[in-house]
């Protein structure tokens, strides 16, 4: 659909700026109190003898740059420093938003990934998606303190299960969306009432669907997000140690979660090339190995391009270099005809 590639511009009628940004009171963010005693001796130093000298505005100032600051990100989505857009720090969070902030440069860009009918409120995410309903709540908390109600949150709140989990209750061993218990900030087994969260571990159920994943709890582990986040996240770490076979392996069994739930965020298209790239670095001992992997490889950029497609522009550089290595791959394919 063309709202897609539709690029969102938030008429402002007043002119923003540092002063008019909020800022969170009794915030128990690690970077404010962490850096916080230096900063204030810095800025201190620096106005020594001016009123405006004072603990607690400097103090207000500081809490406003840190929780409204941006990721700053390169073509490859990687973090390379922090920007401050007070345009943008008025566009509200939402768990389930209808766009994603992306950068070109030292440009900003909000883009729909969802179709926004007219007079609807243009949302974004303050913290990486997708997440279980007590982690995106501890995370809001820890960093911005406050509580969302998006629309995704209120539904959970409301019935009182997280539907992005999948687990197995240790005592009555039934497998199922666990409810919520707010008051506790804990999940408990439906059918029995038991404790689910601090009774078992993820990285627990990580290693035993790692190992069984050709099994049929294969399908609850791709149900569970936390599980695909794991996955995620040691995919990346075997490929920082150059493990390419078994950062390949376990990549694809995130895949399919990924494609369920995170299609629409440019991570996961970044996520997916890298997988396109890990089949063309397989050792193979024959021509028709080496074909075969190059045409996994075509596969997963092509499937990356339509993730990047719907939160990218295609003169982003990510998209560019996804959409090189895809005619690149194709054209191995041709020549080997």
């Amino acid at each position: 659909k063309q709202w897609y590639q539709r690029r969102v511009r938030a008429e402002l009628k007043n002119e923003f700026s540092v002063s008019s940004l909020m800022k969170h009171e009794n915030i128990e963010n690690d970077r404010i109190q962490e850096y916080y005693p230096f900063v204030l001796k810095g800025v201190t130093e620096m106005l020594k003898g001016s009123s405006a000298a004072d603990p607690v505005e400097i103090y207000a100032m500081y809490n406003k740059l840190v929780v409204n600051l941006f990721t700053l990100e390169d073509g490859q989505l990687r973090t390379i420093g922090s920007a401050l857009i007070p345009e943008i720090s008025k566009i509200n969070h939402s768990c389930e938003p209808n766009c994603v902030l992306s950068f070109k440069g030292r440009t900003a860009y909000i883009t729909a990934i969802r179709e926004i009918p007219k007079g609807t409120e243009i949302t974004i995410s303050y913290i990486p998606l997708p997440k279980s309903f007590l982690t995106r709540k501890e995370h809001l908390h820890r960093q911005y303190n406050f509580t969302c109600y998006c629309c995704l949150c209120s539904k959970q709140r409301e019935e009182k299960v997280d539907h992005m989990l999948m687990r197995e209750c240790p005592v009555c061993n039934t497998h199922s969306h666990p409810r919520i218990d707010l008051e506790n900030d804990d999940l408990s087994c439906p059918s029995c009432g038991s404790s689910l969260l601090k009774s078992l571990k993820v990285n627990d159920l990580v290693l035993k669907n790692i190992a069984n994943f050709d099994s049929a709890i294969s399908t609850r582990a791709q149900q569970d997000v936390e599980i695909i986040n794991h996955l995620v996240e040691d995919t990346e770490n075997l490929i920082l140690e150059k493990h390419w076979e078994p950062a390949l392996r376990t990549g694809l069994k995130a895949t399919v979660g990924l494609m369920d739930w995170a299609q629409l965020y440019p991570s996961t298209g970044l996520f997916i090339a890298k997988l396109g790239k890990l089949y063309l670095e397989q050792e193979y001992s024959d021509r028709t190995v080496y074909i075969d992997n190059v045409n996994r490889a075509v596969q997963m950029f092509d499937i990356s391009l339509k993730c990047l497609s719907l939160s990218l522009s295609k003169n982003h550089e990510l998209f560019l270099e996804v959409e090189r290595l895809y005619r690149f791959t194709q054209e191995i394919l041709r020549n080997q005809e």
